[in-house]
């Protein structure tokens, strides 16, 4: 197999009236969803030589997912764009990337007209209904599996964003592994929680293509109403999510999971942050013989590298943990580092060969070979049973009084309190203080005095925060730049 187009050909050949992908106002079949992104390949075909990028600028919706097939359809690659950045982000992406071509919905020509020419802004719905499969077959011909599928861009420490680039054995491989050992089954019905900016929606989209099953594209305000998203939950007969842990956390301490509630989910994965398994526990307890698994991976490795599936109890102060590698993945630890190797690697960043060399780098373990190896910027190690366990960012750990501290083992023990909905920590250098930020019911002295049955004295933040809510990224994780400068605001006012 070189290309993830052979599993939407085989879905559109198989199930062609099968419901592909659903929003509340608008769904389409696997026939219709083929022949609208060979529509959108053929007339990006004639314009652009392949293996250029195209930028997707589109809400999300089937439309845009055909697009972003539309352009694999021409042997392009896409890169998805949140809509709601700032548009000096969007320029900073887009003189890394050097697209061919944007395709944009309606409501973004403007801003698409300000980015590129004229010439290269294409909205979607003015793309003529017409397919030049002799075109797409040539396409297809001189198509590798080596050759890029998308590219996403990520945060970058110089303010650049960095775009990662991930190409169609990547996916393929990992695709293949998810559907076997997740044990997905034929026709399964997924709800997307993750932004197709977001790796996370790789596992929605393909993994639901592979299966010929359905994917529900949840819409983002439905999270703000939890009584809603169950409703909706049950009345798509979602079987399937792999949502982010704040989304299932938010969920979780809304109130509106109770016994007899989303009867048909029985695969609830994770990724992307920290699990808390008070959260865990309260899923457990509603849908006791559903399937849970924790994945681990970061953007550069293909979405995950590592899985555990949950098969024993754990305490509300328990680390979950990541578990092992998937397959035809390696993971090292190099000085507590979690750094990786496999199929599953991105090639490096997308027009960036200085910050390619920095993160992508010999095995030091294996000098007798070429062989590349991503370094995370993760701290891990391995438990008794021999399996990965997460311990924060690199940048996370700190030496305070002599003791090297790990701040996700401190937000570990402030999310297992019972007063406690959300929480987060970071250290303040400057003032040599670490900060714990929260929502819930608890207030500040009832925390401290909680958290101090779980941790040693020197571990304890040595200030409070309690906040209505935290700020979220676009993919919803905690978004901890926007949490410290809003408690460093309040310290400028005072």
């Amino acid at each position: 197999m070189r290309n993830v187009l052979d599993w939407l050909d085989a879905a559109a050949k198989e199930a062609p009236q099968s419901a592909a992908f659903d929003q509340p106002d608008m769904g389409i079949t696997w026939g219709e969803f083929q022949k609208r992104a060979r529509e959108i390949g053929s007339f990006i075909a004639g314009r652009l030589p392949a293996q250029s990028p195209v930028l997707i600028l589109m809400e999300k919706s089937p439309l845009c997912i055909a697009a972003m097939l539309g352009a694999v359809y021409a042997n392009c690659f896409y890169t998805p764009v949140d809509s709601s950045i700032p548009e000096a982000r969007m320029q900073m992406i887009v003189s890394v990337l050097q697209p061919g071509m944007v395709l944009c919905g309606g409501r973004f020509k403007e801003t698409g007209l300000r980015l590129m020419p004229e010439n290269t802004v294409c909205v979607t719905d003015d793309i003529p209904h017409q397919i030049d499969m002799p075109v797409l077959v040539k396409r297809s011909e001189e198509h590798i599996d080596n050759d890029l599928l998308y590219v996403l861009f990520t945060s970058g420490s110089t303010g650049v964003p960095k775009g990662v680039a991930i190409t169609h054995r990547s996916v393929i491989d990992y695709i293949e592994w998810a559907c076997e050992a997740l044990c997905l089954p034929s026709g399964c019905r997924f709800a997307s929680q993750a932004p197709f900016y977001f790796d996370n929606s790789v596992l929605d989209i393909y993994a639901t293509m592979r299966m010929k099953g359905s994917l529900y594209l949840t819409p983002r305000v439905d999270f703000l109403f939890p009584k809603k998203l169950i409703k909706t939950l049950e009345q798509e007969k979602i079987d399937t999510v792999f949502w982010v842990p704040s989304a299932l956390t938010a969920l979780a301490n809304s109130g509106v999971l109770t016994p007899g509630c989303l009867p048909q989910l029985c695969r609830v994965f994770f990724c992307g942050e920290v699990m808390p398994c008070r959260t865990l526990n309260m899923w457990k307890k509603v849908l006791p013989e559903a399937d849970y698994v924790n994945m681990y991976g970061p953007t550069e490795i293909t979405d995950v590298c590592t899985w555990y599936r949950v098969d024993r109890d754990f305490a509300d102060t328990d680390n979950l943990p990541v578990g092992r590698p998937c397959a035809n993945t390696r993971i090292l630890l190099i000085d507590g580092e979690i750094c990786v190797g496999g199929t599953c690697l991105s090639p490096g960043y997308y027009n960036a060969p200085e910050k390619t060399a920095e993160a992508f780098v010999q095995n030091p373990l294996r000098p007798q070979i070429p062989e590349i190896i991503y370094r995370t910027g993760d701290m891990g190690e391995l438990n008794e049973r021999g399996e990965l366990m997460f311990l924060g960012r690199r940048d996370m750990q700190i030496k305070r009084s002599g003791y090297r501290i790990e701040l996700g083992e401190v937000e570990c023990a402030l999310n297992s309190l019972s007063g406690v909905l959300l929480g987060c920590c970071y250290y303040d250098a400057s003032r040599e203080r670490i900060v714990g930020v929260y929502t819930g019911s608890a207030d500040e002295k009832t925390v401290r005095l909680e958290i101090k049955k779980i941790l040693p004295k020197y571990m304890i933040p040595d200030e409070w925060h309690r906040r209505e809510f935290l700020p979220r990224t676009g993919s919803g994780k905690i978004d901890r730049l926007q949490v410290r400068r809003e408690v460093e605001d309040e310290y400028s006012v005072i």
